[in-house]
């Protein structure tokens, strides 16, 4: 981990960027704080990432608008903290009277399998009374956070008794609707979180909080909470919904210093019934100052943030998406069926896979070219290489990307607003389908992938005759290389559901054509059994 960047705030610390491992550009923000007013020999509190950005999308957090680029390493999740320390010579963290690492800047913990491991190494190095490990989770119905919970109870249990160690689930209401509304992910339902719970507590820890950040649609019902979760073992945490630019894009905000009606009712009610509640106002000090969680303070993240929220918008406006392909690809090859004799069914032992221009430059939700049905067509070029992989198969990769659009540009050059730009990096295979050494992949600067004759080269001399295209877009450069491929006496494979267009009329025009001309269109699934068979 490289530091890039820094920002003092005053009294309230100082905010982290860096720069993390890994092929694609990967920055993380961590932050050394304190409350307000509270001094830093007192309390001195670590918010740090598990993260590249995160998968669940909380609707009012900027982390998961930036986007999700993978895990950090336990010693990266530790190189956090080492720094902060660092940085603060009159500071003893290992004596300190309470030294709060929050793991929740970027990033949701439980999906992140490291996260044990360095707690672990925390309580290695700055195992003192004072070190008070901190998680905050929405609890994702996901296997891998399951297991992580589980081995965090271990590792708790194991290495901070005596209530050195504070567990948060994020449910933000008592309805599930909401809380779906909230997030991405499915989350575990309030009666398995309080299953957990009860599990977690020992006699001596710390009662595991409930945090509702509650937007004005989440509702709060005290009697819920008290028919699912116990007071011995469980406190309320009532938050303002701070105004991020998540938030804000999302109508979501509800910022407070003193609790609105609704929430005063609720937090009494819930006193009445013996819970501790902590009611949590907006701070306009830690927020001003971008401390606070959910938030990003960099102007990079914040480019980022901002290209998510584009990003959104045109996935809310896509044609398609990963979990609608299956049905819209059956109605795709319900149109197409009178051309469905067409073509012999594909020979796995003359098949070769050619991945079509599937880029960073149309895939990264950052870039400005960014396209949201491409997703739809990596997760099923994703089961192709697999499969092709698995078989033994050559698999092809084709780039389009001009290193002089003035010289090699041609037509293309003027024709679109934006080109593709070799040796940057949006030019570069989208990272779920990196090739892998000694797979090809062929640049082009023309819509077929023949206009580079290196590749018919490549594929006569892998003893390939079956073709088999995926990517985008379908009505371009998948269907100018697929005719070229004809021509050239291959014979030519086209998956409808891992290819994509700027919009469905163009892609199903498309398959017509292809269909009714010169390749066999079908689901991926079915070069993927017959490679298998």
């Amino acid at each position: 981990m490289k530091v890039v960047a820094t920002r003092d705030i005053g009294a309230l610390g100082r905010l982290y960027l860096a720069r993390v491992s890994g092929a694609r550009e990967r920055l993380i923000e961590f932050v050394d704080t304190t409350a307000p007013g509270v001094a830093k020999a007192d309390k001195w509190v670590l918010r740090i990432s598990t993260q590249v950005g995160c998968v669940i999308g909380c609707r009012m957090c900027d982390g998961g608008i930036v986007g999700w680029r993978g895990n950090l390493t336990a010693a990266e999740i530790v190189a956090q903290v080492r720094r902060a320390v660092r940085d603060n010579p009159a500071l003893d963290a290992r004596r300190h009277p309470k030294f709060k690492v929050h793991f929740a800047r970027m990033g949701e913990p439980t999906l992140n399998d490291a996260t044990p491991r360095a707690l672990e190494r925390l309580a290695a190095e700055w195992g003192g009374p004072g070190l008070l490990p901190a998680v905050s989770t929405v609890a994702p119905d996901t296997p891998t956070a399951a297991a992580c919970l589980e081995e965090m109870r271990v590792v708790k249990d194991r290495l901070y008794g005596g209530g050195r160690f504070q567990l948060q689930f994020s449910v933000h209401s008592t309805d599930e609707a909401a809380r779906r509304r909230v997030m991405r992910a499915r989350p575990w339902s309030l009666e398995r979180v309080a299953d957990f719970g009860r599990r977690w507590w020992r006699p001596g820890d710390r009662k595991v909080t409930l945090n509702f950040a509650l937007s004005c649609d989440q509702p709060l019902d005290a009697e819920a909470v008290a028919r699912t979760f116990d007071a011995e073992r469980f406190l309320i945490k009532i938050a303002a919904v701070d105004a991020t630019r998540a938030a804000e894009a999302s109508a979501s905000a509800r910022s407070w210093r003193r609790p609105p009606a609704d929430i005063a009712a609720a937090a009494a009610d819930l006193r009445a019934r013996g819970f501790t509640v902590i009611l949590s106002p907006s701070s306009v000090e830690e927020g001003t100052a971008a401390t606070l969680c959910g938030q990003v303070w960099s102007d990079v993240l914040r480019d980022e943030a901002r290209a998510g929220l584009r990003a959104e918008r045109l996935e809310r406006e896509c044609y398609v998406s990963p979990d609608t392909m299956p049905e819209m690809s059956r109605r795709w090859m319900a149109d197409i069926s009178r051309f469905k004799t067409r073509g012999e069914p594909l020979r796995p032992g003359k098949a070769g896979l050619l991945v079509v221009d599937l880029l960073d430059y149309f895939v990264d939700r950052n870039s400005p070219a960014y396209l949201p049905q491409s997703r739809a067509a990596v997760a099923g070029a994703v089961r192709l290489l697999h499969a092709f992989r698995a078989a033994g198969r050559p698999v092809l990769f084709v780039r389009h990307a001009h290193r002089d659009p003035a010289r090699d540009g041609g037509l293309m050059a003027g024709w679109w607003a934006k080109v593709c730009r070799d040796g940057r990096p949006e030019s570069r295979v989208a990272e779920a389908l990196a090739p892998r050494p000694g797979e090809t992949v062929v640049r082009k600067t023309r819509y077929s992938a023949f206009s580079n004759p290196r590749l018919a080269a490549c594929l006569r001399a892998a003893g390939v005759e079956d073709l088999v295209l995926c990517g985008l877009a379908t009505n371009l450069c998948v269907e100018s290389t697929a005719r070229s491929a004809f021509d050239r006496g291959f014979r030519t494979f086209v998956a409808a559901d891992a290819t994509v267009a700027h919009d469905e009329a163009l892609h199903l025009g498309a398959l017509r054509s292809l269909a009714q001309g010169f390749s066999r269109v079908a689901p991926a699934d079915e070069f993927v059994a017959a490679l298998r068979g």
